[in-house]
């Protein structure tokens, strides 16, 4: 008996022994890939950065692409957990849930995003995430969306996904020099103009036959 419980904290220990190497290689990685070109980063390089031998590190995730799918998969639901739940359609509450998320991942997520071409693992990372985002504002503004015709819709949530992007946060911020409360009036400012224009009578997109004689597609 006494050498069974051994052998079971042995065990146990080994176990965590292995996740927590799991977990300093991950966060090796994800750092890595937000500071540094893909083609920069090697196995070798993360296994030093998280204190592990490559060995360890090939076991754990494979090749690349297995470290980038490794790395994706626990950083979402970290970039889900800062974002928060779309439980809110107000301009300024989605825009302030937005800035918490960019000033925490915009740079690793943008990175993904540029660079989804250079390998098919980050393109299958970068296309869940921006499946992910479309998602999260579709739910957002579910309410404002589904008293629209199907056109329309369409048109407003295409509009409030882009407002809502990195990429236009990325602007602000890092082009424009605007602070985090600027950048974020911004974004609050554009969904509440969408939310307006997608409401106001001539607001059909551009070829929509919503109804007959429908007006020209308002630009906003």
């Amino acid at each position: 008996m006494k050498a069974d419980t051994v052998r079971g904290y042995q065990q146990r220990q080994r176990a965590q022994a292995a996740d927590a190497n799991t977990e300093r290689i991950l966060e090796a990685g994800a750092e890595m890939f937000a500071g540094r070109s893909i083609d920069q980063i090697t196995l070798a390089a993360v296994a030093e950065r998280a204190g592990v031998g490559v060995q360890t590190v090939i076991r754990r995730v494979g090749t690349k692409d297995g470290l980038i799918r490794a790395v994706g998969a626990w950083l979402a639901p970290q970039i889900e957990a800062t974002r928060g739940a779309p439980t809110t359609s107000d301009p300024a509450a989605v825009a302030a849930r937005i800035a918490q998320q960019y000033e925490r991942w915009g740079t690793v997520t943008d990175r993904a995003i540029r660079e989804r071409d250079t390998s098919p693992a980050l393109a299958e990372v970068a296309d869940a995430g921006r499946r992910s985002h479309r998602d999260w504002t579709a739910t957002a503004f579910a309410t404002d969306l589904d008293r629209l015709p199907p056109a329309r819709r369409h048109d407003l949530l295409g509009r409030l996904t882009a407002v809502c992007g990195v990429e236009l946060w990325l602007v602000l911020r890092r082009d424009q020099g605007l602070s985090v409360a600027a950048a974020q009036a911004a974004v609050a400012d554009l969904i509440a103009a969408c939310l307006a224009a997608a409401v106001s009578p001539a607001a059909s997109p551009a070829g929509s036959t919503d109804g007959a004689g429908a007006a020209p597609a308002a630009t906003f």
